[in-house]
């Protein structure tokens, strides 16, 4: 199927269901014109959002199939979909409370809807892996909370525990003085154990809400404001409360979805319909055999390339640079109490063959609907590319 094709099979789709709306239309338009133009918005969705630009840029029968299983509720690779409007349904839910959630964390930004294809498409590989592979999709809502340990939580508030009513004028002066300071430290393990981060007393500020009955603690960790409620109770104690919706982004029920390796590799050959998939780690001391396996995926017909990538910031950075390099050692995740460093803190797809210059790799990427290279010096490749799942696309 061409490009021409694909955009008559899109608008005949939207001829009869009127659920595809001509803003879906012209979206899916400009995705089938520049793949490289998908986008995962707010979402936590990179790998299957990498995937989707695969489809537009190999395999647009696919694609259009992809569009028929979310708006016509037809069959995607053998996997049924549940009955009328139920998958679209799932996913407008977790778009809207995507929504609300953007409002929380960004009250001054605008929620562009002209990315709701891109969210629907990509996130229905996600729920077309639940039908498929039910403890696979499990093991991969386990994987995301090495990401946000806070990823699986519905309720809003989660109590924690109480501190001594003698605290309320301490609060109530906007402060932390030491004894209040002593409480919540020894307290602090609590909040680890439920949130997988602790109170910044150093740094942590106190704000009035309701004067003598609600407080709020709130500080930093990792790149991210944390929200801690206290609240008068009625038998006079003092409960402390994590705010969950202000202290984390990602969130399953929001439609996000963390991958690891097995689980990408899984999504490609039990849903995506990929005929191959391989996973290859990158060894610290020497990477250059995986690298040339890398490469020859590449240089074949219709690959694809989903690079796990840690030390987050650098890449995301790298993506806004004229011809980054990276030559600090790469940055650690921020640790998540009772969790393992997760393998992977986002997905980008290798965009081409990996270079060899002098004694570092220059590593062509795609992500954030941008495609850039980095350079990276040998020693340091593997930290921040330690493991690619390859192969190709489609037969």
């Amino acid at each position: 199927m061409n490009k021409a094709q694909a955009k008559a099979a899109v608008a005949a789709l939207a001829a009869v269901q009127p659920s595809l709306l001509p803003s879906d239309v012209s979206r899916a338009n400009t995705l089938i014109d520049t793949p490289d133009a998908v986008n995962q918005y707010y979402f936590g969705t990179c790998g299957m959002a990498a995937v989707l630009r695969s489809y537009l840029q190999y395999d647009l029968d696919r694609f259009v199939q992809l569009m028929q299983a979310v708006f016509a509720d037809a069959d995607f690779n053998g996997i049924k979909t549940g009955g009328p409007g139920v998958l679209l349904d799932k996913l407008l839910n977790k778009r809207n409370a995507k929504l609300e959630q953007v409002k929380l964390d960004a009250p001054s930004e605008v929620f562009d809807p002209v990315y709701d294809l891109d969210f629907l498409l990509a996130r229905s590989l996600g729920k077309l892996l639940k039908i498929r592979s039910p403890h696979m999709y499990q093991a991969q809502r386990l994987f995301s909370e090495e990401i946000a340990k806070l990823f699986n939580v519905k309720e809003p508030y989660l109590d924690l525990f109480t501190i001594d009513p003698k605290h309320v004028t301490t609060l109530q002066a906007g402060r932390i003085d030491t004894d209040l300071r002593f409480e919540l430290s020894i307290k602090d393990w609590m909040l680890k154990n439920v949130a997988g981060f602790g109170i910044d007393l150093d740094h942590a500020t106190v704000t009035v809400v309701t004067p003598g009955s609600e407080w709020v603690l709130g500080f930093d960790y990792a790149e991210r404001r944390r929200v801690l409620r206290v609240r008068l109770q009625p038998t006079g104690e003092l409960l402390v409360v994590l705010d969950v919706r202000m202290s984390e982004s990602a969130f399953r029920d929001e439609g996000d979805l963390g991958l690891d390796s097995d689980g990408l590799r899984t999504l490609m050959l039990q849903v995506a319909g990929a005929p191959t998939a391989t996973i290859t780690k990158l060894p610290a001391d020497n990477p250059r055999s995986a690298v040339d396996a890398i490469n020859a995926q590449l240089t074949g017909e219709k690959p694809y390339a989903y690079g796990l990538i840690r030390s987050f910031g650098d890449w995301h950075r790298a993506s806004k640079q004229a011809s980054p390099v990276f030559t600090n050692p790469p940055t650690a995740p921020a640790p998540i109490w009772g969790r393992p460093s997760p393998e992977g803190e986002h997905i980008l797809a290798v965009n081409g063959v990996i270079r060899r210059e002098g004694g570092s790799y220059v590593v062509p990427v795609w992500s954030w609907q941008a495609s850039f290279e980095v350079k990276i010096p040998v020693a340091r490749l593997a930290g921040y590319l330690p493991t690619v799942v390859h192969g190709r696309i489609a037969a």
